[in-house]
């Protein structure tokens, strides 16, 4: 189980999203603001699909808004895989209003690291596992410690998480909304 240092309440964003989305069919539009909220939104549950293909339906003069661009530029990075730029990327100044989802994004995007080194590796660098983390050295052993790690010789030796089968739930109410979505786009571009 992870630890309680790396777990934080989980943002319920669903209302958010389904919000935003709704009001974009409805209005034909959103404001940069709610663009960026919706990305960020996107990029905490992971739906990287869904942040690319929003992307393609916001308006040119909008994309030009900074934070709303920085937002894209992490989920360009995200869907790169490349983690180390991510983290850079959010760690940069955020408005208030962003500032929590971004540091929420942060902790699940280690969550989820800490997860996929716990069943991947027998052991890993420390070096690495602090690069693949996005923190410094002593954060990192701190992280090996809570989690009931070892850390020995510059290598960690992880200790695999499990977690309880979640099954499908909700699966579709994502295919309804990825449909509703599609639709509007094809709409839009045709």
């Amino acid at each position: 189980m992870p630890s309680p240092n790396m777990i934080s309440e989980p943002l319920d964003v669903s209302f958010v999203i389904e919000q935003l989305e709704n009001d974009e069919i409805q209005e034909g539009c959103l404001t940069a603001e709610q663009y960026t909220k919706l990305f960020s939104a996107y990029l905490y549950t992971n739906e990287l699909c869904a942040a690319k293909f929003l992307w393609r339906r916001v308006p040119e003069p909008i994309k030009a808004d900074p934070e709303l661009h920085k937002v894209w530029s992490i989920g360009k990075a995200l869907w790169a895989k490349h983690y180390t730029q991510a983290y850079e990327l959010i760690d940069c100044k955020w408005s208030n209003v962003l500032e929590p989802i971004m540091i929420a994004i942060k902790r699940r995007i280690q969550q989820d690291t800490l997860k996929f080194i716990s069943m991947h590796y027998e052991n890993i660098q420390l070096d690495k596992f602090q690069t693949f983390m996005g923190v410094d050295r002593e954060q990192a052993e701190r992280i090996v410690e809570s989690e009931g790690w070892t850390c020995r010789n510059g290598y960690v030796l992880p200790i695999a998480i499990s977690e309880p089968d979640v099954g499908l739930g909700g699966s579709q109410e994502i295919l309804d909304r990825l449909v509703t979505l599609s639709s509007f786009t094809s709409y839009i571009e045709n």
